[in-house]
């Protein structure tokens, strides 16, 4: 999912595993620079520790949830491998039956997982991990949609939080307007 922040992309995957009836698990690569935390550390090391994925399969206790990897166009690269690599080999139908996590050092299969990713612009994700992704584009929400989610959902969550009624809070819709042209200019 390709699009600015807060509109809705991470919410969009929690929705696909429930109506998929799956687990959910995400977690972000913006800024990741080490192979290991996607692979895994070898077991030499002190405090090693398996990859994100096997983290995700043992927290989750599924074989096949559905896993959003986050923030995937601020995706970094250090001197400890190319993290897109090693994304690339988790994301090509191809490959990631056989994954070799370097913790555990056994093929794991990894096709049964549902992977999802979320990014704010496509420019940025490397080519050969693009080609490998369906991009859905998620633009952001017109006035009249921002009112009618605080009126729906953001004002009564706010009441219900400081235990007063609607009778006690009232906000009418040009006070709603004001803040979101003025105050919430952002996308979402």
């Amino acid at each position: 999912f390709v699009g600015p922040p807060g509109v809705g992309k991470t919410s969009i995957g929690k929705s696909i595993a429930n109506a998929l009836g799956r687990e959910f698990y995400r977690f972000s690569v913006g800024g990741l620079t080490d192979v290991a935390e996607i692979k895994g550390h070898r077991r030499t090391y002190v405090g090693a520790m398996p990859g994100k994925l096997i983290q995700c399969l043992k927290a989750t206790n599924s074989a096949n949830p559905v896993v959003l990897i986050d923030e995937i166009d601020k995706l970094g690269r250090g001197y400890q491998g190319d993290p897109a690599s090693a994304l690339l080999e988790v994301l090509d139908p191809s490959q990631n039956a056989a994954f070799m996590d370097h913790y555990l050092d056994v093929p794991v299969d990894l096709s049964k997982i549902l992977f999802l990713c979320t990014a704010n612009v496509a420019d940025t994700i490397p080519g050969p991990l693009l080609d490998r992704m369906e991009v859905v584009r998620l633009s952001g929400y017109i006035l009249d949609e921002k009112v009618q989610i605080a009126q729906r959902y953001l004002l009564p969550a706010a009441r219900e939080q400081m235990g007063l009624t609607p009778e006690q809070m009232e906000m009418p819709r040009e006070s709603i307007v004001a803040l979101i042209r003025w105050y919430c200019r952002e996308a979402g």
